[in-house]
């Protein structure tokens, strides 16, 4: 499935302000907004919304304070557009991923091994979504671009499903949104629980091999609950 099939057009207003505060690409704002993006997804990851400062985040973006408010409103404004560009940054990545049309078995291997992959690439991710669960997710739920992609990204599944049932190659044919929580459960588990884990298995579960091993393993439960008997 092409980019253009996959993705969802959007439209990027020229001003950011709280209320408008919707997708945002890194190419869509500015050298010193994408700065403040950047330091205030590190800053919300490692303390949360009510812990962030400011002061951390525009010393870190090597600007002064006045920009958080020109750019986003204030500080609730700036972790809006930091949840929404996480998301589009994965729908995007997804969206413009070339396993879509491989055979339906390979094509759902590949959007395991993905999805593994950007999860363990992009702990920032889970990062903010740890806050925004722990908040109920009133942001994301606001944010009407990210569900439409999520929706355009569960559509994408379920015509790979379609084939694998016509084809005979999958006996089962879960919902889509079903199956994507379980590859996404299966393939952040060992990120959001690594340093206990990592008690508990007496391993490292950083480690590369274990990725490895972890990734293969991930693939395998997945494709034999499509063709379970």
């Amino acid at each position: 499935m092409s980019a253009s099939k996959y993705a969802n057009a959007q439209e990027v207003g020229k001003k950011l302000t709280p209320k408008r505060a919707e997708i945002m690409s890194d190419d869509s704002l500015g050298a010193v907004a994408q700065r403040l993006v950047d330091a205030g997804t590190q800053e919300f990851v490692q303390h949360g919304f009510e812990g962030a400062s400011i002061s951390r985040i525009v010393d870190a973006a090597g600007c002064n304070v006045r920009m958080i408010y020109h750019y986003f409103g204030n500080k609730a404004g700036l972790y809006r557009v930091c949840i929404a560009q996480a998301y589009d940054k994965l729908r995007q990545a997804e969206a413009d991923a070339t396993f879509w049309e491989l055979p339906p078995d390979q094509a759902i291997a590949a959007l395991v091994r993905f999805t593994f992959d950007y999860m363990v690439e992009n702990p920032a991710f889970q990062g903010l979504m740890r806050i925004e669960n722990m908040a109920s997710a009133q942001q994301v739920r606001d944010l009407d671009a990210v569900n439409t992609r999520a929706r355009n990204l569960f559509a994408a599944i379920d015509l790979v499903l379609a084939r694998g049932a016509a084809s005979g190659v999958f006996t089962q044919r879960p919902d889509p949104g079903m199956l994507y929580l379980s590859i996404l459960g299966l393939a952040t588990i060992h990120v959001a629980n690594q340093h206990t884990m990592s008690v508990v298995l007496g391993r490292d579960l950083a480690e590369a091999g274990f990725l490895r091993a972890r990734r293969d393993e991930v693939q395998r439960v997945v494709l034999a609950s499509l063709m379970a008997p």
